[in-house]
Order: C-alpha cells, then sequence, then structure tokens
C-alpha cells in the first residue's frame, strides 16, 4: 500500500473516473442515510467535479436529490430529481430509476401540498405496480398518501396493507427500514383520524423493523429509531398518555446521546438536534400536564434536564473538547496539529469565498476528510479524550441551586411551537410552568425588536408593547420578589430581546431599574463557565479605522479605547495599527478584550460573520467567527462594542449562534455585546461607566445595570432615554467581579487615611 502513487484527477481515464465517482457516490449516500448531510455533499460535489459523464451525472443528481429531500427541501430536491428523470426517460429507460426518481417527485410534491402536480408524476409508476420490479410497491404507498391530501380516506388502509405485502415479499423476510417507513406512514394516517391506539400499534410494527431481536445495531437503524421513537411520543402525548411519552422520550434521548458522537460536522449535529426538537417540545407538554395538578417536584426535575439536553448541544461539546485536550494528556505535537488542520482548513474557506477555485476546492475537500481521519484515531487511541468531550451529563436542578447566591433568580426558557416553558429557581425553590403562545405572540417579540432598535420609534407604543412581553414571560414569577439578578437563559425569539429594556408598568419604568441582568445559552454552559482564569488583570483595546473602505467611520471608538484605559493598566490599538495582525499576536494575553468596530453579520451561514479590524493590504482584515475556533483565549471579560455583535442565526435548540457565541469556544469567560446597531456617542459613555464600576470591584452584571441607570438618570428628559441608546447592551455567562488593580487603591485610600488619623491623634496625644 505504501508503494502506491495517487494520481490527479486529470490524469485519471474514464473507466477510473467512473470507479471513482461511483465510489464517492457511494460514500456520499452512506453519509446521507445517516443523516450527516454536509458530509454527504462534500462527496457529491466531488463527484460531479470530477465527472461531467451525463450518465454518471444523472444518477449524482437522483442521489443530491434524495439528500435534499430528507433536509425538507423539497423543491430544491425536486429541481434535481426531474434533471435526473429527464434522462431515465429519454436516454437510459432504466425502469428501476424512473420508478425511483418519480417517487421521490411525488413525495415532495406531496409533502408540499401540491395534489396536481403529485398526480402527474405517479403516472410513471403505474405501469410497474403489479411488475415484480423491487421498487413496485412504490405506486401504492404514494397512492394511499395521495389519498390521505385528497381525505380520500377509502382506500388508505388497502393500499398500505398491499404496500407492506410486496415490501416483505422483496426482503424474503429479513427485517429493514423501507417496511418501518410503510408502517409509520399507516400509522400517521390513524393519527390523523385520531385512531391513536392503531397509531401506536402500527408505529411498534415500525420499531420492530429497525431494533430489537434479528435487527443489526447500524447507525441507519439507530437513526430511523430515533425518528419513530420521535413519532412516538407525539402519538402518546396527543392520545394524554403522558407517564408513556416520558417513558419514551429517555429512551430516545439515551439514542440521541449515542448518535452525536459520530457526528463530526457542525452543520450535521446542528441538523440531528432540530430534527430532534420534537422530542423536547412533547414531553416538555406531557411534564406540564401532569405537573397541573400536582405538588411532586420531579417534574420540575425532568422538564429543567429536558431543557438543558435541548440546549447544551453544540456549544457545550465545543468547550468540553477543549478542556478534553487539556485534560487528556494528549501529547503537544498531536495538539498543534489538530490547531494546524483547523487553520488550514479556514483559511482554504476563506480564500474560496473570495474566488472560486477548482485547486482549491480539492485541496480543502481532502482537509477536511483527513482532519475527520485525525479525529477519529484521537478519539480511539485516548479514550478519556472521547469521554470527556463527549459527557452527556447536564446540571441538574440541586446543582443549580448550590450555584445561585441568595440575591439570584435563574429563568429557564424553551421556546415551543404553541408553548412557551419556563423553569424558576432560586436558591430556596423552584418551579415550571407552560404559557400558551401563537403567531401573536411571536409577533409581539418582533414588533418589540424593531421598536428596541429604532431611535425614532414612539416611546409610548414601545412601553405599552414591551410591558405586554413583560407581563406574559416575566411579571408572573416576579411577584414578591426580593432577589436583586436575574440570570436569564433565553430561547428562540427571546435571544433577541434584552429582557432590561421591558417596561414593569405603562410608564417609563423598566426592568433594569430593578434587577442586575445577565444571560446564559444554559445552566450548564454557566457552570462550564466559573473556572477562574489566570491572567494580568489588564484590558486589550482596539479601536480601528476605516479609510477606504465600504464601513462607516466610528468617530468616537477612539476615545473610548482611551477611556477604558484610564481605569484599567493595558494597551490599545488605534487607527491603522487595530488590525487583526496585532489581535491574533497579543490576544491570548490579556484579561480583558475590547474591540470598539464593527461587526457584519451573514445570517444564513454564521460562520461568515466577523468583526472588522483595520485594512491592511496583505493580510485579512476580519476575524470570522469560523476564526474563532482556533484562537487560545484567556480572558475573564470580551466586549464586542460593534453594531449587531449578538445577532447571528437562529437555529432551535442550540439558541443564538453569533460572534458572541463564538468567543466562548475561543475560552472567553463572559461577553458583553449589543443586539442591534449601536449609537457610536452614547456606547462611549455607557462603556466608560461600565469600566469605572468594574475597577470598583463590581459584578459585571451590577456593573453593567449601573452604568444603564447613570444613562437614565442622566438622560430622562431628553431623547437619549428611548431604550435604543442603552438597553443594546448584554452580559452573559460569568458574572463574578475582575481581579482588578484599580479595586484596591479605592479600597485601601480610605484604610490609608484612617491610618494617618490614628498616627496623628497618637503623636498629638
Amino acid at each position: 500500500i505504501s508503494n502506491i502513487t495517487i494520481q490527479p484527477d486529470s490524469v485519471l481515464k474514464m473507466k477510473d473516473l467512473a470507479l471513482i465517482n461511483g465510489s464517492y457516490n457511494l460514500i456520499a449516500k452512506m453519509y446521507s442515510n445517516d443523516g450527516k448531510y454536509k458530509q454527504a455533499k462534500d462527496y457529491y460535489t466531488k463527484s460531479i467535479r470530477i465527472n461531467n459523464n451525463i450518465s454518471s451525472a444523472s444518477n449524482t443528481y437522483r442521489l443530491i436529490g434524495e439528500l435534499y429531500k430528507r433536509q425538507k427541501d423539497y423543491k430544491t430536491s425536486n429541481s434535481y430529481l426531474k434533471k435526473a428523470l429527464n434522462y431515465s426517460l429519454n436516454v437510459s429507460k432504466d425502469e428501476n430509476s424512473i420508478i425511483n426518481e418519480a417517487n421521490s417527485i411525488v413525495e415532495n410534491f406531496i409533502a408540499l401540498k401540491q395534489p396536481e402536480s403529485a398526480s402527474i408524476f405517479i403516472r410513471h409508476i403505474k405501469p410497474y405496480k403489479d411488475s415484480n420490479k423491487p421498487y413496485g410497491f412504490m405506486f401504492y404507498k404514494l397512492r394511499a398518501k395521495l389519498s390521505m391530501l385528497n381525505k380520500n380516506y377509502e382506500r388508505v388502509e388497502k393500499d398500505f396493507a398491499t404496500t407492506i405485502a410486496l415490501l416483505k415479499n422483496k426482503w424474503k423476510g429479513f427485517k429493514h427500514p423501507e417496511i418501518a417507513n410503510a408502517y409509520q406512514e399507516l400509522s400517521n394516517f390513524y393519527f390523523l383520524t385520531n385512531d391513536f391506539s392503531n397509531a401506536l400499534m402500527q408505529n411498534q410494527l415500525a420499531i420492530d423493523q429497525v431494533h430489537g431481536k434479528n435487527v443489526i445495531n447500524s447507525s441507519i437503524n439507530n437513526s430511523e429509531y430515533l425518528k419513530l421513537l420521535k413519532d412516538r411520543i407525539n402519538i402518546e402525548t396527543k392520545a394524554k398518555n403522558y407517564n408513556n411519552a416520558i417513558t419514551t422520550s429517555t429512551l430516545a434521548l439515551s439514542v440521541l446521546d449515542s448518535l452525536k458522537p459520530s457526528f463530526k460536522n457542525n452543520t450535521d449535529k446542528m441538523l440531528l438536534v432540530d430534527n430532534a426538537f420534537p422530542i423536547f417540545e412533547n414531553s416538555l407538554n406531557a411534564l406540564s400536564e401532569l405537573n397541573r395538578n400536582s405538588k411532586n417536584n420531579d417534574y420540575t426535575k425532568k422538564a429543567f434536564n429536558l431543557i438543558e439536553k435541548s440546549k447544551s448541544a453544540l456549544l457545550l461539546e465545543a468547550l468540553l473538547s477543549a478542556k478534553a485536550t487539556n485534560y487528556a494528556n494528549i501529547p503537544e505535537t498531536v495538539i498543534e496539529q489538530e490547531q494546524l488542520f483547523k487553520t488550514e482548513i479556514t483559511t482554504l474557506e476563506k480564500r474560496l469565498e473570495r474566488s472560486k477555485n477548482e485547486a482549491l476546492e480539492e485541496e480543502l475537500f481532502k482537509q477536511k476528510n483527513d482532519y475527520i481521519k485525525f479525529i477519529n484515531n484521537l478519539e480511539t487511541n485516548y479514550k478519556s479524550y472521547y469521554n470527556l468531550k463527549y459527557n452527556t451529563k447536564v446540571v441538574n436542578i440541586e446543582g443549580i441551586k448550590q450555584f445561585l447566591g441568595e440575591d439570584d433568580r435563574l429563568l429557564s426558557y424553551f421556546f415551543g411551537e404553541s408553548a412557551l416553558y419556563v423553569i424558576n429557581i432560586t436558591k430556596g425553590e423552584s418551579g415550571f410552568s407552560k404559557i400558551d403562545v401563537d403567531e401573536n405572540f411571536n409577533n409581539l417579540i418582533k414588533k418589540v425588536y424593531n421598536l428596541l432598535g429604532n431611535p425614532k420609534s414612539d416611546l409610548q407604543l414601545l412601553n405599552s408593547k414591551s410591558y405586554a412581553l413583560y407581563s406574559k414571560i416575566l411579571a408572573p414569577y416576579l411577584k414578591n420578589n426580593n432577589k436583586k439578578n436575574l440570570i436569564i437563559l433565553p430561547d428562540g425569539l427571546l435571544n433577541y430581546i434584552p429582557f432590561g429594556s421591558l417596561a414593569t408598568n405603562k410608564s417609563n419604568n423598566y426592568l433594569v431599574e430593578d434587577y442586575a441582568i445577565s444571560y446564559a445559552n444554559s445552566a450548564t454552559l454557566l457552570l462550564q463557565l466559573q473556572d477562574k482564569k489566570d491572567n494580568n488583570n489588564q484590558v486589550l483595546a482596539f479601536a480601528p479605522t476605516f479609510k477606504n473602505t465600504n464601513l462607516l467611520a466610528l468617530p468616537n471608538n477612539t476615545k473610548e479605547a482611551n477611556q477604558v484605559l484610564n481605569h484599567f493598566k493595558g494597551q490599545a490599538f488605534k487607527n491603522n495599527t487595530a488590525d487583526l495582525e496585532h489581535f491574533n499576536a497579543y490576544s491570548s494575553n490579556y484579561s480583558i478584550l475590547h474591540l470598539a468596530t464593527h461587526a457584519i453579520y451573514n445570517d444564513v451561514t454564521p460562520e461568515n460573520s466577523y468583526l472588522a479590524f483595520a485594512k491592511n493590504d496583505t493580510k485579512d482584515n476580519a476575524l470570522y467567527v469560523r476564526d474563532l475556533y482556533n484562537l487560545k483565549l484567556n480572558a475573564d471579560l470580551v466586549t464586542l462594542s460593534a453594531c449587531e455583535s449578538g445577532i447571528g442565526n437562529l437555529n432551535r435548540g442550540e439558541g443564538l449562534m453569533s460572534l458572541a457565541r463564538g468567543f466562548y469556544f475561543s475560552g472567553a469567560n463572559s461577553i458583553a455585546s449589543t443586539l442591534w446597531k449601536i449609537n457610536d456617542a452614547s456606547t462611549t459613555k455607557l462603556m466608560n461607566n461600565f469600566y469605572l464600576n468594574l475597577s470598583k470591584n463590581e459584578t459585571k452584571n451590577t456593573a453593567l445595570q449601573n452604568a444603564k441607570l447613570s444613562f437614565i438618570n442622566a438622560n430622562r428628559e431628553n431623547a437619549l432615554s428611548h431604550p435604543y441608546y442603552w438597553s443594546a447592551f448584554v452580559i452573559s455567562g460569568n458574572t463574578s467581579a475582575l481581579n482588578t488593580t484599580n479595586y484596591w487603591l479605592w479600597l485601601g485610600l480610605p484604610i490609608l487615611i484612617v491610618l494617618l488619623l490614628l498616627l496623628y491623634f497618637k503623636r498629638k496625644n
């Protein structure tokens, strides 16, 4: 094997390309079946790139169409499938291909609720319905599903019975996911007609095809098993079998935990969690119903555990991965090799964004696959690394109660399709409740956000809307409250709202006037961020200029950086020196990073969001989210004094993916960031007071609260009282006070005065 020479694609012969093309498609198909869609796309793209033969391309188009179908992107799926079907009908005339491609197109049209279009394409399958073709069963299954869509229920059961019989004959007594799928389709029919008993029966028959006796324990079967358990929980919840739903959800989450380590790509992991979202929501609904007429606190504990599981998947795993590298006794050379892989992949991705290049695409493809092999070997050879990285435990309520202080209240939210679930915890008590929501509620949140982000919006209207939101999501939990600190674990659209800006009455009294507020992605993550940093207690500030760029000038950012240095020792890079090169060289040496710059967002691909640095013709001037994965910081606090630095792509179950979150990957303990385009002048005033308060050893949440209160009190009678100017900044993560040199000056000065007075009176006496 060591003597084999790898030939470049450009010199391979046609027969070799056909074999390689088939191999790539097979690998991609396996990834697709496992739900690892990003990796599958990489191989399909590679397959098309090396072989433009129309026959091979048609096969790949069909497979790509199936992949998009699995991702529920039905329109894109059909655009590929129609190309493949056209070739099969007019050129190859391969019957199995015609049946498969037409079947997928019809299923897509059914999913899009377009029965007329589905009926047009089902005619391509009808000639084979009673033949011995392996896919002849598809006609009956499609006709049953089309009948369900048209609410013509009379022949649905009969068509599904024929489908299952043909499939059992096809697989000759062996169990198979295809048979499971047919049983589940029939289960869906019974669910639609509220026949829950039969729905559960058919669902169990489906499960028996992919899990249990005489079934191979493969990732494909386990992925199907998870989907079927998700469907079962839905049926049990609808049938009000709440205890059964909880039991099934426990089983489903254990399957989810077992699947996650095999997903190496963040995009695919996110999709796995996203597909599991209904498991969490239906389970929480079941717990809520059981909790309604019960004083059993176990339901609250189980609900908290579920919400933590739903939120912690990716960001927590990344932090654990970094810790695992440190604590698993992995040689330094291996750690350096991993860093090299990550840096090279990031560099290639950025180069490809600037200009498409086939050679670069080939190199990126190779680097990604080599990196996956490297990680697989690392996890195999270092068991302690694997065990630490994929630790699926989340903190329980008792654990978070021990962490909370007497003045703390924690509110954890889960944002479902039809309800908002809330866990309310103090050191002494905890509670679980459900708030019914609808599209009007979603619109209220969006309206509040839009009014907050516009300095010219009507203040009376804003306060009215924000009071309505406060009354629904906060007021019930703050009655007779004597706490000072409010820790918010938001979810869904609530990530966009700075809770301190919400009006607590119909005048202009705001929540920030009563509470020091902080945020975290999850309670488990919050505890992970409590490690004390061993650092120099100094600040590194950046205030770049944006001449000769399409970015607007920030006239006050230099002043802001100078003011920060009035309160902390350190250094600032300003104007043209505030470039990315200096940031990369110095950022790991400082306790506090202050970035007074622009943030540019890509909501479609959050990894392409970036912070802008001073322009340098020979170097990149943008710090991308994906660059943060390669940084190693040692910061107690990162302040992103920039436009929209907290807003990224909203994904279910994982909260907001953004630059602010990205800094956690690189080792920051806490982040101060903004939620909309912030006013440059008001930012400077807020930041000056924030750092002044931090220098007095105030906790970060209190320092930010007091900075906002100073701003509000100074501007109550003018336009700057609008929450746009002061509420965008939020603090998340570890809120403990910084270790500051200035604090000892503030504390020591009175002591010194007292000592001098004592000495004076002693001498006088």
